[in-house]
C-alpha cells in the first residue's frame, strides 16, 4: 500500500508540473538593419522617404519645433517551470530602435539606431 501512495504522489506531481518556453517578436520590421538598408541624408531625406522605406512608426512624437518618428522591434525569450509548490520564470527582452527627428518642413535633422541590434529577418508573406 505504501508504494501506491508514493506512486500517486509522483503521478500528481508529474501531472501538475509543467515547463514553458516562449520566443516572440513584436513591433515593426527592423528594415534599418537589412543588408540593403536605406541611406538617410540630413537636410535631404523627408518624412515621406522614411515612411516609404520603413512604414508607419511605432510612435509619433510632436515636439515644439520637431517631429520624432520612433520605430521599435522587440524580441522576447522566456523560460519557466511550473510545479505544484514552486514556480519559476525568466524572460529576456531585447529592443531594437530607430529614431528620426524632422524639422517643421519635414526634413531630417538627425537620426540614430540603438546599440542593441536584432538581425533583420524578412517575414514570409
Amino acid at each position: 500500500m505504501k508504494w501506491f501512495r508514493w506512486g500517486s504522489v509522483l503521478l500528481l506531481l508529474a501531472v501538475a508540473a509543467g515547463c514553458t518556453s516562449d520566443v516572440g517578436y513584436s513591433g515593426v520590421d527592423n528594415v534599418w538593419r537589412a543588408d540593403a538598408a536605406p541611406v538617410w541624408e540630413t537636410g535631404k531625406t523627408t518624412e515621406t522617404d522614411v515612411i516609404d522605406a520603413l512604414g508607419p512608426p511605432s510612435q509619433l512624437i510632436a515636439l515644439d519645433q520637431e517631429t520624432v518618428y520612433y520605430y521599435l522591434r522587440e524580441r522576447r525569450k522566456g523560460y519557466g517551470v511550473f510545479l505544484l509548490a514552486y514556480n519559476w520564470k525568466s524572460q529576456d527582452l531585447v529592443y531594437d530602435r530607430a529614431i528620426f527627428f524632422f524639422d517643421k518642413n519635414g526634413k531630417l535633422t538627425k537620426h540614430s539606431y540603438s546599440l542593441e541590434a536584432l538581425p533583420y529577418e524578412e517575414e514570409a508573406e
